[in-house]
């Protein structure tokens, strides 16, 4: 004798059925593994304009969850795109094979940025297996017309520091900041004297030997949120730190 499904019964072995037949039928969805997801939004970028050429700034994310027990950034790669329906290339790549130290900070310059137009920027992250992205939000660069340079730039030297003062370039508006370059006497590299632009049209540098020689720069910088767009350089101007008061003249002595 045959029983019958009561509703309930029937219902239960119908779900079980489909379940079952599912599989074999249609495509079958793509797996995604845990390590092709995007582990982690990459820390945003900051990006300057010097002579034409695009540096960008950014630090070495951490995992989203623990990430001392996770394997470092060894990878990463630089998205460029020139327009919002242009294609994405990378346009330049920084290997690590040691790996990433989590939060460092990070410069990479673009030295042959298209001369038109807006450029977007992104930074990925990979491990060694080229696994678990971490993808920064897109950075839109767009610039017009460099700041002139600045003029008159003096440098004075006094006990222990050198102080600078120069002009505004033409057109000098609120926006206008400077950063001051650096070089040592008579061979040196510039460098940056301030790592932040400063505001004012004056700077005294105390971070320096003293009884040898240095040579300035300045250049206005244009901030536009994370863009900084700084102008040609000014022309040099050099002194040397005092390392202690000259002596003091002494007054003639009076005539008996």
């Amino acid at each position: 004798m045959m029983l019958r499904p009561s509703g309930r019964g029937a219902l239960f072995a119908a779900v079980i059925g489909v379940a079952l037949a599912l599989p074999a039928c249609g495509k079958k969805a793509p797996l995604r593994l845990p390590e092709d997801r995007t582990a982690t939004r990459a820390p945003s970028l900051v990006a300057r304009i010097r002579e034409s050429r695009v540096t960008l700034d950014f630090r070495v994310p951490a995992h989203r969850t623990f990430p001392e027990r996770e394997d470092p950034w060894v990878l990463a790669r630089i998205l460029r795109q020139t327009g919002p329906t242009a294609e994405v290339v990378e346009a330049g790549a920084l290997l690590q094979e040691a790996g990433f130290v989590f939060g460092a900070p990070v410069r990479w310059s673009d030295q042959a940025p298209p001369k038109h137009g807006s450029i977007i920027y992104r930074v990925e992250f990979r491990d060694a297996a080229r696994h678990r992205r971490a993808l920064s939000e897109p950075l839109a660069v767009t610039w017009k017309q460099p700041p002139d340079a600045p003029s008159s730039l003096a440098a004075v030297g006094q006990l222990h520091s050198i102080v600078l003062q120069w002009t505004a370039p033409i057109g000098d508006g609120a926006a206008t900041s400077y950063r001051v370059y650096r070089r040592e006497m008579p061979q040196g590299v510039f460098e940056q004297a301030t790592p932040d632009p400063v505001t004012d049209r004056n700077f005294v540098d105390s971070r320096i030997d003293y009884d040898r020689d240095y040579c300035y720069e300045v250049r206005a910088v244009l901030l536009a949120g994370a863009l900084e767009v700084e102008g040609t350089a000014s022309p040099e101007g050099c002194a040397r730190a005092a390392s202690e008061e000259p002596p003091r003249e002494r007054p003639p002595a009076s005539s008996p």
